[in-house]
């Protein structure tokens, strides 16, 4: 992860447009919604909360009254959502590939909304963020990621995760993710990574017994592919 990149990509301007520009907008909100009802049910089973890379604090703004926690690495970020959740903790500013040691089992839920997970440098780097997610996460508690798949990213246009034509040397040959810029309002989310939907599988199941892939609502009739989430219960003891 290139901080510099993180810190001034999501300064001050860019923190106060944030939720109108991808959360509550027309096409936005649909998306959303599904993914704070979902919160709602994971929340069900009691306990504290912490979503990793909370960015303004807008879904956890959604469950006033709930023990709720949050950390970013962008201080405009926070600052919004300190405002926007007078009764939540939030942390220091930290990076998400951190271990922290003291929350490991501490959180009957785990999010990492808007594909934040992708801001890291390399695949390795993801696998270390899904690590400490699965860590912080309680024995009995689940864990909850929206997905970045290749797919959307590149209008339905799919690249094949295992390609098993024989080549010279043999074996099957894994496409486990792929690189992606984004260019928006002068602002420059560079490198980032997106693993294939079934990579990401493999790597939760290293942690967690129970991997599922939720497909969302569809935005408009016919509209394909769908936008998905993982969520990760039964965690495996180390």
């Amino acid at each position: 992860m290139n901080r510099q990149q993180v810190l001034d990509t999501y300064d001050e301007e860019y923190a106060r447009t944030f939720n109108q520009r991808f959360l509550l907008n027309e096409r936005s909100k649909v998306p959303s919604d599904h993914e704070i009802e979902m919160i709602r049910q994971l929340l069900a089973q009691g306990g504290k909360w912490l979503d990793v890379a909370c960015g303004t604090g807008y879904v956890l703004s959604r469950f006033p009254g709930v023990p709720r926690a949050g950390f970013d690495l962008a201080p405009a970020m926070l600052t919004l959502a300190r405002q926007a959740n007078p009764d939540a903790l939030f942390l220091q500013e930290g990076d998400f590939r951190d271990e922290v040691p003291e929350w490991h089992d501490q959180w009957a839920l785990v999010t990492c909304m808007w594909y934040s997970y992708g801001l890291v440098e390399s695949i390795a780097e993801v696998q270390r963020v899904i690590k400490n997610l699965a860590s912080w996460t309680s024995e009995q508690g689940a864990c909850f990621v929206p997905l970045c798949d290749p797919a959307l990213l590149t209008e339905g246009v799919t690249i094949p995760y295992r390609h098993a034509e024989k080549s010279y040397h043999g074996g099957t040959t894994l496409i486990t993710g792929v690189i992606w810029t984004w260019e928006e309002a002068g602002k420059r989310h560079e490198n980032m990574i997106a693993p294939q939907v079934d990579h990401m599988v493999t790597m939760f199941q290293e942690y967690f017994s129970v991997v599922e892939v939720i497909e969302y609502p569809l935005f408009k009739p016919g509209q394909r592919p769908q936008r998905k989430a993982i969520i990760a219960r039964a965690k495996k003891r180390a």
